[in-house]
């Protein structure tokens, strides 16, 4: 088990939270509403449809991936990302395309998959430079007006871990469709305060399955495209 300030990062009673590995998206989930999370990705009785935005995001990804690491062309449909996958392809340094990076509870670095992974990410595209790194996340809404750069915060935390050498990381949300670009930098001796920014959440989360409560908060999510049909605030059920 690690603790830090207070928060049980590790083993519990609960088999669940035993095997339970942590990221942005699923964190995220929880904050929204804890049973929805606890339907989806605990219990998994409930499988929620991809939507028409989530695949063409992830076809987006992939297109990005292929071409920035193995130099293969890009379908006409998606050649709009091209300048921008040039771009990051300029950058100084060691670069890195979906990058799988995971933490144990003593958040020291380990593999994606190893059993001992506390927390997983993704990172979109990275570039190591030294004692800088760039780090990428791609977007494929519309519009940044909603953008949420705590994505980037929890990669950069990752990055401090798994290359020693980086100091300070220069992040961004890049929209891709309405070329927006969301900043944010990051500095490894302010580690701890960033760690202290999602102190409330995991204490929450950790909460939640030490009594196995996972009480229904109401959200915009609720009436139209939930998939829990059976939660009092379901307008579908």
């Amino acid at each position: 088990m690690a603790y830090r300030d207070g928060i049980l990062m590790g083993d519990t009673k609960s088999p669940a939270r035993m095997n339970f590995c942590w990221s942005y998206s699923s964190l995220s989930l929880f904050t929204q509403c804890a049973r929805k999370f606890h339907r989806l990705r605990i219990l998994k009785n409930i499988v929620e449809p991809e939507s028409r935005h989530l695949t063409y995001g992830k076809e987006v990804h992939q297109v990005a991936e292929e071409y920035g690491r193995d130099n293969k062309e890009i379908p006409e449909e998606h050649k709009f990302i091209k300048p921008h996958i040039d771009t990051l392809l300029s950058a100084a340094g060691d670069k890195f395309f979906e990058y799988k990076m995971a933490l144990t509870a003593d958040l020291e670095p380990c593999d994606f998959w190893d059993k001992e992974a506390w927390w997983r990410g993704i990172a979109d595209f990275i570039s190591v430079d030294n004692k800088k790194a760039l780090l990428v996340d791609y977007k494929t809404g519309k519009s940044a007006r909603y953008a949420d750069t705590k994505q980037l915060e929890i990669l950069s935390l990752a990055i401090f871990n798994h290359f020693p050498e980086v100091e300070c990381v220069k992040g961004g949300l890049l929209f891709l469709v309405s070329k927006e670009f969301k900043q944010a930098t990051f500095y490894r001796e302010e580690e701890e305060k960033y760690w202290a920014n999602w102190d409330t959440e995991l204490a929450r989360l950790n909460m939640s399955f030490e009594a196995d409560t996972w009480n229904p908060t109401s959200n915009f999510t609720c009436r139209k495209f939930c998939p829990v049909l059976d939660c009092e605030y379901n307008g579908r059920g």
